[in-house]
């Protein structure tokens, strides 16, 4: 009999091998300066719970790793424009995203109270002596931004964002004005069930002045904005040169509700969008919820179908998703503390199961697949019914028309063109991409939940354009993996991941 977690196992932190802490200070005061050293140096309290924005405080969240690296991969650029008619680089797209910080952080052991993991992240000696400032640079945006998911999305319940680049909360085509001063990113909370906007930043010695730029950025999104939300300002802060070696990155969160003047005399506040994908339990009964859980995804899948993947396979996990085990570390869902989905696979391989049609003769086993992308030792993967809708959306994309007045001609970009021109078609083509997708609007949605309903009566080697896998049943301790899976994701980091060794190199 599967056993199931019990009520309050959100309240148990459970040891995992890539647990790291991270200092964060959470503040409501408008108070924009860098804290005291002995402030995040002596943050102790833990994250009260996976899923909630804590109260002022500081505080050394536990996470792991991969729930790291999962935001990584969940943040950046809409490439939505691009990738429909490129979908094999979504591999190339996920390893820009993830490289950099297995090449630029490493852990190292520093004491704590006793619920800590013992080990924070610093910089590597390749960020301290191979790189110039210029690298520091684009590094420090690529880590501002991973971290602002990390402490939004899988730390504090936000739901998936979207680059602001692809329009603000319903839609709104304000936020695709370039000469406007906006934050990054924007995503909906469900307690309370408001829009969050969100800006990062990140650098060395991280202080008030890009600190109160980034507010500055927050204050252009809510002038847009027309329903009560929140500003929430990431800060990851690097060390100075001289502190490489005795400091640890650590966050800010500055966080502001704000009620925005009715602008109509009063009149009730409009709907705000999808339910976050945080609940993705609930994308069956929510077609706004399903889209929203699908865009999130579309780049895995994208990588999956098209990429140069490598261990392309069928990967267990049990179908009590909406009773999987809460852990504190995040979103992620640790499976070598998930029992449901041990046990179905201990009864698997005591069947000897290898083919989809055994695997899903097994009423309590969920087939998801998963691939390893080459270079980085990251495996993604997804349910069915999710790989099935994220087919239906890309298709649907792929079918829109290109309007060619809107670009600018590709041949005039490929030499003597500035940065600022090709930002300039890179926003043409973006814009023109939108406008076309919301007018399609219905009809995309309807595909992609026929995609979701109709996915149990398709073969895997259908949905893989007849490539055929095979289940893998190898135990997590066994494979060398550290999986990890939400409702309807996957995501796995091997043991050989640089950051880890790091850690192991030097106990």
């Amino acid at each position: 009999m599967v056993m199931m977690p019990p009520e309050d196992a959100s309240d148990h932190l459970f040891d995992v091998s890539d647990a790291v802490d991270v200092p964060v200070v959470v503040r409501s005061t408008g108070k924009l300066r860098r804290p005291f050293e002995a402030q995040w140096k002596g943050a102790k309290d833990p994250w009260p719970a996976a899923g909630l924005l804590p109260g002022d405080g500081f505080y050394l969240a536990t996470t792991a790793w991969r729930q790291i690296l999962q935001a990584a991969t969940g943040v950046g650029r809409d490439l939505a424009p691009w990738l429909r008619k490129t979908p094999w680089l979504a591999v190339n797209e996920f390893i820009a995203r993830v490289a950099p910080l297995q090449a630029y952080l490493r852990m190292k052991d520093v004491s704590g109270p006793d619920h800590a993991a013992g080990r924070r992240l610093f910089v590597s000696a390749v960020y301290q002596h191979g790189t110039e400032r210029s690298a520091h640079s684009a590094f420090a945006y690529h880590l501002g931004m991973t971290m602002a998911q990390w402490a939004c999305v899988g730390m504090s319940g936000l739901g998936s964002t979207r680059h602001i680049e692809a329009g603000g909360p319903n839609g709104n085509q304000g936020f695709l004005d370039a000469s406007l001063r906006l934050p990054d990113l924007w995503g909906t909370h469900p307690s309370p069930r408001l829009p969050w906007l969100v800006e990062a930043k990140a650098g060395r010695h991280l202080g008030e002045g890009r600190l109160k730029d980034g507010k500055v950025q927050l204050n252009g999104g809510s002038d847009l904005m027309t329903v009560p939300h929140r500003q929430v300002l990431c800060g990851t802060s690097l060390p100075h040169r001289e502190r490489w070696e005795d400091d640890c990155l650590f966050m800010t969160m500055d966080t502001t509700s704000i009620t925005p003047p009715a602008s109509d005399g009063g009149s009730a506040i409009p709907p705000l969008g999808p339910p976050p994908d945080g609940a993705e339990d609930y994308i069956a009964e929510d077609v706004e919820a399903l889209l929203a859980v699908t865009r999130s995804q579309l780049m895995a899948y994208q990588a999956i179908a098209f990429g140069a993947v490598e261990d392309l396979r069928l990967v267990p996990v049990s179908k009590a998703r909406s009773t999987r085990l809460r852990h504190r570390t995040g979103s992620l869902t640790p499976v070598e503390h998930d029992e449901p989905t041990r046990e179905i696979r201990r009864r698997l391989r005591s069947d000897s199961v290898s083919g989809e049609a055994a695997l899903r003769a097994h009423g309590g086993a969920g087939d998801f697949v998963a691939a390893r992308l080459p270079g980085v030792g990251l495996h993604l993967g997804m349910s069915r019914r999710l790989f099935a809708a994220c087919a239906a959306l890309h298709q649907a994309q792929s079918e829109m028309p290109v309007d060619e007045s809107v670009f600018l001609p590709y041949s005039s970009l490929r030499h003597g063109v500035d940065d600022e021109e090709r930002e300039e078609y890179s926003r043409a083509t973006r814009r023109a991409y939108y406008e076309q997708e919301e007018e399609r609007g219905f009809r995309l949605r309807a595909e992609v939940r026929r995609g979701f309903a109709q996915a149990d009566e398709r073969s895997w080697s259908d949905l893989l354009m007849r490539r055929q896998v095979e289940v893998s049943l190898e135990d997590s301790e066994e494979s060398g993996l550290l999986e990890g899976t939400t409702a309807e994701t996957y995501l796995a980091i091997e043991h050989s991941d640089p950051v880890l060794a790091s850690a192991r190199e030097r106990r």
